[in-house]
């Protein structure tokens, strides 16, 4: 491991304890910034962590091809032998370049190219035949407007591929979502950033549940 290092993507909260766990096992890290990650975020960190330094800091290039050689350089003699997620908003970056890097990837096929889409992922649970949520996304008010005149109120909007609770409002009238559907365009993401599009939902009462799980090689845990 004293020769090989580990590239985890926008390492910031939680994201900085896997990077300690890295580093007890011997490996080297370098963190990957990606383009628009604010410099705020990036001193989120928690207080169990104590002082982090890396490997090297690097940030993303005009393409995956200039990140990825920005990346070996900085590397120098250490084998890259992973690339992680560290952040919500490092999700997609760390799909591309682990496939280009050729270790252990999700890669960008299929659904994998969609993984931080709210939208979607509720579609790809419809699809399962499991019970989802009544929904319509979209660009401009036109695209929602039918979709919210015809849903009970309130709803709740949120962009569709923020993190966390940033951006989500619920909406009690028609003309309230109009207001946070326009607003959502000109506010700036809790990780860096602009919203593309916004996600109108019906509200669903009560308790909820989060179940935690990790995959690997087909093996699931809970």
């Amino acid at each position: 491991a004293s020769k090989e290092s580990v590239v985890v993507v926008d390492p910031y909260s939680t994201g900085c304890v896997i990077v300690k766990e890295i580093q007890s096992r011997g490996y080297k890290v370098i963190a990957l910034w990606t383009r628009g990650f604010s410099d705020e975020m990036k001193t989120h960190v928690p207080l169990s962590c104590g002082k982090i330094s890396y490997h090297a800091e690097v940030n993303e290039g005009d393409n995956l091809g200039e990140t990825t050689r920005d990346l070996y350089k900085a590397a120098g003699k250490l084998r890259i032998v992973a690339c992680i997620c560290g952040g919500e908003a490092g999700v997609d970056m760390t799909d591309a370049l682990s496939e280009r890097l050729n270790v252990r990837t999700n890669g960008t096929a299929g659904a994998f190219a969609y993984r931080r889409d709210k939208k979607v992922q509720q579609e790809l649970i419809k699809d399962a035949g499991l019970r989802s949520i009544r929904q319509a996304a979209g660009k401009q008010w036109s695209d929602v407007e039918s979709f919210l005149k015809s849903e009970t109120f309130p709803v709740v909007l949120k962009p569709t591929d923020s993190a966390g609770t940033d951006g989500v409002k619920l909406c009690h009238d028609i003309e309230e979502a109009k207001d946070h559907f326009h607003n959502l365009f000109q506010v700036e993401a809790v990780n860096g950033g602009f919203n593309t599009e916004v996600l109108c939902q019906e509200f669903l009462q009560g308790k909820e549940y989060v179940v935690d799980t990790a995959s690997r090689d087909g093996e699931h845990k809970t």
